[in-house]
């Protein structure tokens, strides 16, 4: 079988590469600039822009599958930025879908993500929760994944839609690494008072779910929320990778309504510096507030039980970043 992989140079695309070849599969992959090449084993294409369909086309052709990661992620989703996530992460999902059909291309795998229900939520979410995303990014995955699901209606190629978690392990980008960065710094950090719960999958469970939905051998055509258990509150993530970086947490203690003030402030520097990013009320609601993901009916569905603990995989995540990234 080959497997078509958009988006093959990032983050989680090079792990799924490598999870690929060892299971067996013939690996194309698709990059936007010239970035990591985990192994020569991985016939690459250069895919610029998803607007190049031409080019969509000749990436898409003989293909068996195809597992779409590519998207504008791990940025500020500000509601200015709303044409561009869309542009890309909606528009690209619907002309990579309408190559797919053209090509009759078997199985397409979209990795979506929890931001297309909500960031946060008192009460767990799961397949039945209604969607109600609060930012440009939830509201383009959201919207890619309606997409996706127009095209391939009446079509050949079944479809499975996956959404996970903050996906954390080795080369975390994002807000994970950031919080790597802190820990590792030693200073103390305003997170003691923090009750919330929520849920994160590791990179290689994560992996291990998608090679699980390519071998499956019946129709999908669903959509399922995807977890591995790692329900953590903010100071038990800090305490768990602090211990795999060989430190001691250093948390302090500090009201709620006090990191909620400063994720004001943080908004109101940011408007006047004409800055992006740091902290702000969209950083603080996230530290503080709880996203439980109850993916049972996935684990159902296809028989699947994460193969890595969430302790191996804090121990796996702190270790790569003492290691520079290196597992």
């Amino acid at each position: 079988m080959k497997v078509l992989v958009t988006g093959g140079s990032g983050f989680l695309g090079q792990r799924l590469l490598l999870g690929l070849i060892a299971s067996g599969f013939s690996v194309r992959a698709t990059h936007r600039r010239a970035g990591p090449r985990v192994t020569a084993a991985v016939e690459w294409w250069a895919l610029p822009d998803l607007d190049d369909t031409s080019a969509l086309d000749a990436a898409v052709a003989g293909s068996d599958a195809i597992i779409h990661l590519a998207a504008l992620a791990h940025q500020p989703a500000h509601a200015e930025r709303a044409p561009e996530f869309l542009r890309v992460n909606r528009d690209g999902t619907r002309r990579l879908a309408r190559a797919a059909a053209q090509a009759g291309v078997p199985r397409f795998i979209l990795v979506s993500s929890i931001a297309a229900i909500c960031t946060n939520s008192d009460k767990p979410v799961d397949d039945c929760t209604v969607c109600a995303p609060t930012d440009a990014y939830g509201y383009s995955k959201l919207e890619a994944e309606r997409a996706l699901t127009e095209e391939l209606v009446g079509t050949a190629t079944d479809w499975c839609i996956l959404r996970p978690p903050l996906v954390y392990g080795p080369g975390n980008p994002g807000n994970m690494r950031r919080l790597l960065h802190l820990i590792g710094s030693g200073v103390p950090l305003p997170f003691g008072a923090i009750r919330n719960r929520r849920s994160f999958i590791f990179l290689d469970n994560l992996v291990d779910a998608m090679l699980t939905v390519l071998r499956y051998p019946h129709a999908t055509r669903s959509t399922y929320v995807v977890s591995d258990g790692s329900d953590l509150s903010t100071p038990e993530l800090v305490d768990a990778l602090a211990t795999a970086l060989g430190r001691k947490a250093r948390l302090l203690p500090v009201p709620i309504a006090m990191l909620r003030a400063a994720g004001r402030a943080g908004d109101v520097v940011n408007t006047l510096l004409h800055r992006r990013g740091g902290l702000d009320s969209t950083a603080v609601d996230r530290l503080v507030g709880s996203l439980l993901v109850d993916g049972v009916r996935f684990n159902e569905a296809f028989g699947w039980r994460p193969p890595v603990p969430t302790e191996r995989a804090l121990e796996l995540t702190g270790r790569a970043f003492s290691n520079g990234g290196r597992k």
